[in-house]
Order: structure tokens, then sequence, then C-alpha cells
């Protein structure tokens, strides 16, 4: 009797003799040598402003509106731990901009050097572990920057080299058309491998900064490049051992965006910068005010200073105005890039509408979608209002907060019963969903008693009284919009960027107050 196929063989039929395995079974073809992959700018390390094109060895950054009063970095997709290497950066234009309120030698402005891995893209040259040397002559380094070599410009080819084979003091040094400008810096290159996740973290890879210039790059002779005596190319790191690939994002299922939802000075953007920093391997796209201002080199105790500033009372307004005409920009552009190129994306507004989000998210159709809930408790949020008040001088009015706190809807994840939001995930990461819930009702019931664009269960009339807070939430301090007078034409700035713009429009008026609150992209209406 035969067995039936997968039974054990009977007595009667002997156990099939086992094939044996000759050599000629085992033979595989040969395999081809492993790819090396091309030293280009990275698309997964660059800045939002930032373009690449030529093969990946053109970088330009973006100057159309007011995007021109922004920094724009990028790094190569291939970082060194050893040896001596050299790249070539050459000025290939400065972009056509129209910045009236700016000096001309600050209108077009390039940056060149080395960063290692785990630094900022868009802050070459102001961080411990970056140096760059700038098309002003000056050489960058944790935010100070002395008189190094000669001015630069449209022509010039730069050639960085990096030795760190005399470990722990590397150093960096510069030509500029093969006349060599000596060492800039040396430094110490050793890192703890415990302190590291990845390998990228900690090699040193080429690194741009631009404002309104367009500059083109050599990473082996093939490309153009002219080693300086005693450097090899910077592609021949891979022959020797010494290269480092940087992050990379094939897929956009395997990238992820996050929302922050949540009402001004709620702490969205707080957050999202403590995450950022603690996932740097996301190597996220941060898309906000803050980050606008970080671009416009514009940090915060520099906005404090114009605030205390009695010569121009406006100046940050128009600051803020101008900051506001940028996120919408960066935000548009966040948005058709997801459809194109793999990244990790946080989106920090309020996304208060429930419309708005679903609009917002289309252009993320394959990427994981995660809403990040900011609902602080009531004396929480009281201290961060008072908070921002100190450092900013005003907050969005009741008008406006009770707008929005009308359109809160709280957001539900797609697997929810009748649910027609898109995001994969919901994470409330101050207050629970239940409490969230209930202080939100209790809110709209509150500010639709009180019936009044003069109150809200946000604000107080005035700050000099004693802060009548709403006892379900905190409070934020009401202020009478600004009223420039009809001679002012605008603030005249200093690497400042404000608006080129007469006096603002009170239709912006409360676009630039709610941007600085994380109320954007665009103006309020849209954010709302």
């Amino acid at each position: 009797m035969a067995s039936r196929k997968g039974d054990a063989p009977t007595e009667d039929e002997p156990e099939p003799r086992k094939k044996s395995k000759l050599v000629s079974d085992e033979v595989t073809p040969p395999s081809e040598p492993e790819q090396k992959p091309r030293v280009v700018l990275n698309p997964a390390d660059c800045d939002l402003g930032f373009n690449i094109e030529g093969d990946g060895l053109l970088g330009s950054s973006l100057c159309d509106q007011g995007l021109a009063y922004c920094w724009f970095g990028a790094r190569a997709n291939v970082g060194v731990t050893g040896g001596k290497y050299c790249f070539s950066c050459k000025v290939v234009s400065f972009q056509s901009v129209k910045m009236e309120d700016t000096d001309p030698e600050d209108r077009n402005l390039c940056r060149v050097g080395i960063s290692r891995g785990d630094g900022v893209v868009g802050s070459l040259g102001e961080t411990s572990n970056s140096f760059g040397y700038e098309s002003t002559g000056k050489f960058w380094n944790a935010t100070r920057s002395p008189c190094y070599g000669e001015k630069f410009g449209v022509g010039d080819t730069i050639v960085c080299a990096l030795n760190l084979e005399e470990k722990p003091l590397a150093s960096i040094s510069f030509s500029k058309n093969g006349k060599c400008l000596g060492t800039a810096m040396k430094f110490n290159a050793v890192v703890d491998p415990d302190v590291k996740n990845f390998q990228w973290e900690s090699a040193f890879f080429p690194h741009l900064l631009l404002k309104n210039v367009e500059v083109e790059l050599q990473f082996s002779v093939e490309d153009g490049l002219v080693p300086e005596d005693g450097f090899k190319p910077w592609a021949a790191a891979f022959g020797d051992g010494n290269a480092i690939v940087g992050p990379v994002f094939d897929d956009p299922k395997d990238c992820e965006v996050m929302m922050m939802v949540g009402m001004p000075a709620s702490g969205k953007t707080t957050w999202a910068e403590k995450w950022v920093k603690e996932h740097p391997e996301k190597r996220y796209v941060f898309v906000g005010i803050n980050m606008v201002f970080d671009q416009m080199k514009v940090p915060g105790h520099l906005r404090k200073q114009l605030k205390e500033s009695d010569d121009d009372p406006y100046r940050l307004e128009l600051l803020l105005i101008k900051a506001c005409y940028i996120l919408d920009s960066l935000s548009s552009r966040a948005t058709v890039r997801a459809a194109t190129t793999p990244r990790n994306y946080i989106l920090d507004s309020t996304y208060l509408k429930k419309g708005e989000r679903q609009n917002e998210l289309r252009q993320f159709n394959l990427f994981k979608k995660i809403a990040v809930v900011v609902f602080p408790s009531p004396e929480e949020v009281k201290a961060r209002l008072l908070q921002r008040f100190d450092d900013l001088g005003f907050l969005v009015h009741a008008e406006i907060m009770n707008e929005l706190l009308g359109t809160f809807v709280l957001p539900v994840s797609k697997d929810v019963p009748c649910s027609d939001e898109l995001f994969d995930e919901v994470m409330f990461v101050e207050l629970n969903r239940d409490e969230s819930h209930k202080l939100l009702e209790e809110m709209k019931q509150e500010e639709s008693d009180l019936n009044s664009n003069d109150s809200s269960p946000y604000s107080c009339k005035n700050f000099d009284e004693s802060y009548p807070f709403s006892p379900n939430y905190g409070g934020s301090h009401v202020l009478p919009y600004p009223t420039p007078s009809p001679q002012y034409k605008g603030a005249s700035a200093v690497n400042t960027c404000v608006a080129t713009n007469p006096c603002p429009s009170p239709a912006f008026q409360p676009c630039a107050i709610a941007s600085i609150t994380g109320n954007a992209p665009g103006c309020y209406g849209n954010a709302g």
C-alpha cells in the first residue's frame, strides 16, 4: 500500500535514498562587487528650504517671497571617522532677491565646512561640533566667528580639508582657488561610543549653510575635485574603510508625520522640540514658527531684545508677520515634498478643526499619521501663559481665542467606529482623553455663557488686574493690537529680516500675534 503524501514510509516501502550533495550542486554564480554609494547631498538630511539638484551635487536655498531671509542647510550622505579627506564647493551664483531692508553684503551668504552627524542641519558653525568658513571671511564654530580668511563669492572654489589622523586633536583647513588659507581650528574629535546609538551620529560630514546662494559640490576626482596635497578625495573613504553612510529613508511607509493639536501656548512646541532631541535617528522635519525664527537666525533672546527695545515698537510685530508668511510657504512645501521624498515630519500648529487636519494629511497618504494632543491642567497652562507674556510681551487676543476654542474638536484614530479622521494613533501627552474632553466641554460652555468678545475662559481683561482666571482653565492677557501711525513706514533691520512692506495691515495683526504662539500656518483663520 502506497503511503499518502506526507505520511511516513511503511515497512513494505524502503525509505527513499537521500540524494547526496555534490560540489556542483553548491556552485553559485560569482557575486558582483558591492556597489558603493556615490557621495552626494543627502535629501534625508537637509532643511525643508534646501534644493538638491544636478545628480545630488547642486545645492541652493529657496528665496521666493520671505524665504530670502532664511538660511537653509544640508549635509552629504557620507561621513568619515578617520583619515585625511577633502571636498570642494564652487559658488555658482548669487540669487537675485528683493531685501531693501537688509545690507547688500548680508543678502547672499554661504558657509561651507563639516559637522558631526548628530547636529542640527540648519546650524553649521553654531554648535561645538560644527565648523564653517563663511563667504564674509569669518570662520564659525559654537557661534563664535573670528576673521579667518578672504571673502569669497561667485566663481570661487573652496576646498575643505579634514584631518582625523591626529586624534584626539583633529584639524580643519580651507583653500580658496588653490591658495591654502591654513588651519582654521584644531578640535577634539573623540566621541564616547556608548553615547551614540548610530554610527553616523559620531561621523563627520560635509555641510553647507546657504542664504540665497547656489553652489556645486565635488567629492571625487570624477566630479572635478582637485584634492589638497596630503588629502584624499572624500569618496576615497570607502576604499579605506573610514566611510559611514548617513541617515536614509527609502519608503514613506516607514516614515511618520506627527501633528501637534492644542490651543496656543499650551506647550506643543516645547514638547515637540524635546521629542526631536530624544529621537535624532528620525531626522524630523520640524514645521513650526520656532523653526522659522531659527532659520531667520533670530533666536529667542534676540526676539526678547526686540520686544524691549524703545527704538522701534513695531519691529517685533513686523518680524512676526514676515515669519508667518515664511511658515505658510514652508508648510506648503512640506506637503508637496511628502509625495516624493520620504522623511519624518512634525507639523507644529494648533490643528483644532477636523477638516483642517484631514486636508493637511492627505498628501501624507502612505505615512504613519500620529496626532499629539497637548491639553495641560489649568494650573500648568496659567504658568505657561504668564511665561509666554514675559518672553514676548503679548499673546493672542481674546476674540481669536474664543473663535479657536469654539472650533476645537479632539482627534480620534481611524480605527474608532464612525471615525472619519486619518490618524493611525492619537497620543494625549498631558491630560488624558477623558480629562481633556471634560475640561474642553466646560470651557466651551463657559465661553458661551460669557457671550462676549472681550472675555474668554483663557483671558483676563487687563494685565495689571489681579488675574481673574477662569476656574476651569488658565488665563491669557488680552492686549490691544498696536496701531501704527499713518507716517510709519516699517522698521529698518540689520540681519533680523522684518517685512519690507509699510505698516502692517490690521488684517495681518492677528496672524502675527497668533503665529508666535504656535498658531500657523498662514493666518489664524487657517489654523483654527
